[in-house]
């Protein structure tokens, strides 16, 4: 027997192990009553629009739907003139800050942040991928001292895309 994930960086976090040791008779692994028991299948389909975004293009840029939503198609042309380049408009719109998706989270392990990020970006980099076979982006995950806490952005690499006769990238772990 083989295990292929998708996501193999994924682990447990430890908030829902703690909910499993507290539980009469203890969970382990408890991720999937958690669900069973604390989730409401609307949380499920709320959390696909971020973890699968709708994408806006607008001229030639993609835009990360979440943060278009409210936009006009004149603002936004009007937001890219004032950037440097097309990538940079890119990049810089279509950032996330992991922290301001989960404001109100009281218990705070960072690596549930960060556990978070990761998986956004690799199912960013999927639906791009899936959406527009036909053109590369680069998805980047970063938190340093200048971010606040886990940021993904993408933006599209113009002198990369995939011609008609090309095929599209591996999903697939390289």
């Amino acid at each position: 027997m083989k295990v292929v994930d998708p996501i193999s960086f994924w682990s447990e976090p430890s908030a829902i192990v703690e909910w499993g040791q507290k539980c009469k008779p203890p969970i382990a692994p408890a991720w999937q009553d958690y669900i069973n028991f604390q989730l409401h299948p609307d949380d499920l389909i709320i959390l696909c629009r971020v973890i699968f975004p709708a994408f806006v293009i607008v001229g030639d840029y993609t835009l990360l739907g979440l943060n278009a939503e409210g936009h006009s198609e004149h603002n936004l042309l009007d937001f890219s003139r004032q950037a440097q380049s097309a990538s940079e408009f890119e990049k810089d719109f279509n950032t996330l800050k992991v922290y301001d998706l989960f404001s109100h989270a009281r218990v705070i392990h960072e690596e549930s942040f960060e556990a978070a990020a990761q998986l956004l970006k690799k199912s960013w980099e999927m639906a791009l991928s899936l959406t527009f076979p036909e053109r590369t982006y680069s998805v980047v995950l970063s938190n340093t001292d200048r971010d606040y806490g886990p940021t993904i952005s993408f933006s599209r690499c113009r002198n990369a895309d995939h011609s008609a006769a090309a095929s599209p990238p591996s999903l697939g772990a390289t």
